[in-house]
């Protein structure tokens, strides 16, 4: 039996709404709904009487109830839609490139989502704190507040000396924010903890260790993995970008609370007709050891069966820290490198390429491709994090041969290229709209007790 405020809560209560929030008896919800109401002051305040660091039984018991009242909690605290729902920490290692890499767009997305929901959001980077930072600039004049030198002389100091004022903390990627998850359970002890895994950094690394059979990487993934994995055990809720990546953890960590939020993108209606477009792209950064492996591969084992058909075509790619010899020799191959405005781009092309071999999540080069309204051709691997088809705007083909083949047909028959872009476009309102995104958010946030 729990005590709280001089009251018991019975194992039997407990029971009950474990029942409800597994789905196990439903037919009761309405009938244990003002229960919950009631109950969510006496969890208030059994929640400051434990710290972040109390384990077993009582802290489950404590998320557990956090996530069966949702937004009868904040009904029960008086806490109208679009006021004020506290502090929010979003923390990371850098500061945010939206026009450089798809996770930076994510995290812009997530911070500028939370202040329209109520939130004083606070966006930090650990490892770009002090000094002069020209991003955080860039950040800041679009109405982000960022944490400065002048606010704490760290991080981790910060987290120190005003964790009791935080509210919500997202911890972005796994040795990145979460590597604040001990100190956010002793200084930050009353904060809900989210961890955007951006996307699970153990499966990607498993899977790049298989594909190049690095012994080596192979014999620390497993630490990698327990970390991730206790992060997500730890957290009140874990963001995933993909359904693949929600049904793995449902299986490996089914105690923790997994909640898939896709990729959220600006959509942009084409405007150039199929033939006023020319040209194969491929985005994304090469820093990003998948995104090199997939260029080399369609160059070497693809782009020469798509010559053959198309000897006009060209194939431009579009990222930063691209090798120096990455398409050295080839004629009709552009390495464009960082571009400040990939919106030009986009509405010049015909087709795009994500012929990605390993990695994990969804991917942005695919996500923001649909979003313009450009088809692609993708393998499995790039399509996996969207569940995406043929009838979504993109054909999937994991062989040279079929992939090649597939450019082709989509690069030359204007019919079948404006199927594709109509298809894609429907896919990126539905799924990718900045609009639906912060509605996922919203309600996610509900399951939490926000």
């Amino acid at each position: 039996m729990t005590r709280i405020s001089g009251e018991s809560v019975t194992a039997e209560q407990l029971e009950r709404i474990a029942a409800i929030r597994a789905g196990r008896d439903r037919t009761k919800m309405v009938a244990a709904h003002q229960e919950i109401v009631a109950l969510r002051g006496k969890v208030t305040m059994l929640e400051r009487s434990l710290s972040r660091r109390a384990g077993g039984p009582a802290r489950r018991v404590i998320r557990l109830l956090q996530r069966v009242l949702g937004r009868a909690s904040v009904a029960a605290a008086g806490v109208a839609p679009g006021g004020r729902r506290g502090v929010a920490l979003v923390l990371d290692h850098s500061w945010p490139k939206p026009d450089r890499d798809s996770g930076s767009v994510d995290i812009v997305n997530l911070v500028m989502a939370l202040d329209r929901l109520g939130f004083e959001t606070i966006l930090a980077a650990s490892e770009e704190h002090a000094g002069d930072q020209p991003a955080r600039e860039r950040l800041a004049a679009q109405g982000i507040r960022c944490l400065r030198p002048d606010d704490a002389a760290s991080v981790a100091d910060f987290i120190r000396r005003e964790g009791r004022r935080i509210d919500l903390c997202v911890m972005c990627r796994v040795y990145c924010g979460g590597a604040f998850l001990e100190m956010l359970q002793i200084h930050a002890w009353q904060a809900r903890l989210i961890f955007n895994s951006i996307d699970l950094n153990f499966l990607r690394e498993e899977r790049r260790a298989r594909f190049v059979q690095d012994e080596a990487l192979s014999a620390v993934l497993g630490q990698l993995r327990d970390r991730e994995e206790h992060l997500i055990r730890s957290s009140d809720m874990t963001f995933v970008v993909s359904a693949t990546e929600q049904a793995l953890l449902a299986e490996t960590v089914p105690e923790g609370l997994a909640v898939q939020m896709p990729l959220a993108r600006r959509i942009y209606k084409p405007v150039k007709t199929f033939a006023e477009r020319s040209g194969i792209g491929f985005i994304g950064g090469f820093a990003h050891a998948p995104n090199t492996d997939a260029v080399k591969y369609f160059l070497a084992e693809i782009w020469p069966q798509v010559r053959s058909a198309l000897p006009g075509c060209t194939f431009s790619i579009v990222g930063p820290d691209a090798p120096a010899d990455l398409a050295a020799g080839l004629e009709n191959v552009r390495v464009l490198g960082y571009v400040d405005d990939i919106g030009p781009w986009f509405e010049s092309l015909r087709l795009t390429v994500a012929p990605l071999r390993f990695g994990a999540g969804a991917k942005g080069k695919v996500a923001s491709s649909l979003a313009h309204g450009v088809p692609g051709v993708v393998t499995s691997i790039a399509s996996e994090g969207m569940s995406l088809t043929d009838q979504e705007g993109v054909l999937v083909r994991d062989t040279p041969s079929a992939f090649a083949e597939a450019l082709v047909d989509a690069y030359s028959h204007e019919d079948r290229w404006r199927t594709l872009s109509c298809a894609g476009l429907v896919y990126a309102e539905r799924m990718l709209s900045l609009e639906a995104w912060e509605a996922r958010l919203e309600a996610a946030l509900g399951l939490i007790g926000f």
